[in-house]
């Protein structure tokens, strides 16, 4: 039985490029030991349900972020494709505060320069919602690259999830998608290869990657987008309201450095 409770309930997903590179890059300044408390800080004070993570690299940042997120979330998969000993796993890491299974990966089979190092693909578990069943997909894409390696990376994403999908299951497809939403080409063929809806941004901030405001992101004032995404398959299941925003979670963690990763977060709050 799909339904576990039939009150209207509130579910909250947060989707975040938390750039946790391996500390061996120590040249970048991105100090992910330094970020691991106040991140968790600011997530435990949101509660969302469930916590997508992309760029989840480093093996001791990621053991600490568990730790201090356990109280709150006991439960997590990931990273995915953690295997072998010459590539990065593919830094796709989702925590949850009700229990889940891991129902498939996909790693991607083309990528172009440094994002062959890493097992880049994407990750679907399904979580026991107090609400309903849901499953939750969460993806890293080519920061690069040309038009066909996207599209590609697209059609493998649809293919796992379409293998999954069941009625009355609705999907999250969350992660760096490296599409630009004012891209006319890509964004709209990202969306039908997926079959997944977006939506609207709510609240004042408008941009994911926003290199005039976040102060872990080269200064380029005129260049700021949309790149980051919770996307949504319904599987037959309409949802009362669906509200999306960006989020940005700030702490002095460094001399001249307050934001927390160079993407901001994405928030999903869905009523069903």
């Amino acid at each position: 039985m799909v339904c576990l409770k039939t009150s209207a309930q509130e579910l909250k997903i947060i989707s975040w490029n938390i750039k946790f590179l391996p500390r061996l890059l120590c040249h970048i300044g991105h100090r992910p030991l330094k970020r691991v408390e106040p991140i968790a800080e600011h997530l435990l004070r949101d509660t969302a349900d469930v916590l997508v993570f992309q760029e989840a690299f480093d093996n001791v940042a990621n053991r600490r972020l568990l730790k201090a997120l356990r109280p709150l979330y006991p439960y997590h998969i990931g990273p995915a494709n953690k295997k072998g000993a010459f590539k990065l796993s593919s830094g796709i890491l989702i925590v949850s505060r009700h229990p889940m299974k891991e129902l498939g990966t996909t790693d991607f089979r083309s990528c172009e320069k440094e994002d062959c190092w890493a097992r880049k693909g994407a990750l679907l578990v399904e979580v026991q919602w107090p609400g309903r069943l849901i499953q939750v997909l969460g993806t890293h894409l080519e920061a690069g690259g040309g038009r066909e390696i996207k599209q590609e990376q697209y059609r493998e994403i649809a293919a796992l999830a379409h293998a999954h999908s069941r009625a009355g299951v609705p999907q999250f497809l969350c992660g760096d998608f490296n599409t630009r939403a004012s891209d006319n080409f890509l964004y709209p063929r990202m969306l039908e290869t997926l079959d997944a809806v977006d939506g609207p941004l709510s609240g004042e901030l408008r941009f994911t990657s926003d290199h005039l405001l976040n102060d872990m992101s080269l200064y380029r004032p005129e260049d700021r987008e949309v790149i980051d995404y919770i996307l949504y398959r319904p599987n037959g299941v309409v949802p009362q309201t669906f509200t999306r925003s960006v989020v940005r979670y700030t702490y002095r963690w460094k001399r001249g450095r307050q934001d927390l990763s160079d993407h901001f977060a994405v928030k999903a709050e869905v009523k069903f």
